[in-house]
């Protein structure tokens, strides 16, 4: 992205008081930081650092990454992923925008790729950016939530169900997110920026776009509630 591009970003931001959390890093096809192409492999790091450098001057603090996804977490995969995070560490640091890694469809990839992340680095350097519907998907709400929860830096939360990613509203009545489980987990959590939805708008669905927005500012609050009730909760049974 040009520097003119990304004036008028940050001039439009200024204009409509809108604040910039985060960014989310680009996957191209055929181009991630796992690639077994040198080129391409090299390719997705310089985007990569874009990505953060544009995150910082867009006032975000951390930036979204996918987990290796749509292929067996093989461990020569595993190992590329991890080497390149390493390699990117240093610039990283110096930008001060933290790596945020989100879970994603594939049950064996979240646990095998956030494992060996986590273990090899530290939480100021590489954290969670938690889907909710990602995590319906893989099955792993729990085990991200019980082993993952102490790096949450970036939420993405919408329902869903386990075949397709719907990207609804939370408490939708197909949904199978168990927000009562995510608001005590976030609650718990050292967690402290705004609730972040990743919703669609489905014009079949709903026709009245209007309706669809005071719906989602209704479960922001609902969830917000939630949240800020488990925060005190903790806080009361922590106090002599």
């Amino acid at each position: 992205m040009s520097r003119e591009a990304t004036d008028l970003w940050r001039e439009a931001l200024a204009a409509s008081g809108v604040r910039v959390l985060d960014v989310h890093g680009c996957h191209p096809k055929d181009m991630n930081i796992w690639d077994e192409h040198p080129e391409r492999r090299q390719a997705a790091m310089d985007l990569f650092v874009h990505r953060l450098r544009l995150t910082k001057e867009l006032g975000g603090d951390a930036m979204v990454y996918h987990v290796p996804y749509h292929c067996e977490p093989a461990p020569e995969i595993i190992e590329r992923f991890i080497d390149a995070l390493a390699r990117l560490e240093d610039t990283a640091r110096e930008i001060g925008v933290r790596v945020a890694l989100e879970n994603h469809y594939l049950h064996e990839n979240d646990r095998i790729a956030l494992t060996a992340a986590f273990e090899r680095f530290e939480s100021d350097y590489v954290g969670l950016t938690f889907d909710s519907g990602h995590a319906v998907r893989s099955g792993n709400t729990d085990w991200l939530i019980d082993n993952c929860f102490d790096r949450l830096a970036i939420l993405h939360l919408h329902d869903n169900e386990p075949e397709k990613d719907r990207h609804w509203l939370p408490w939708h009545e197909r949904g199978h997110v168990p927000w009562e489980r995510i608001a005590e987990a976030i609650a718990r959590s050292s967690y402290t920026k705004p609730l972040q939805f990743e919703v669609q708008w489905k014009e079949k669905e709903q026709p009245d776009q209007l309706q669809f927005l005071k719906d989602a500012h209704s479960a922001a609050l609902r969830l917000h509630s939630l949240v800020e009730a488990e925060r005190a909760a903790n806080k009361a049974n922590c106090t002599p």
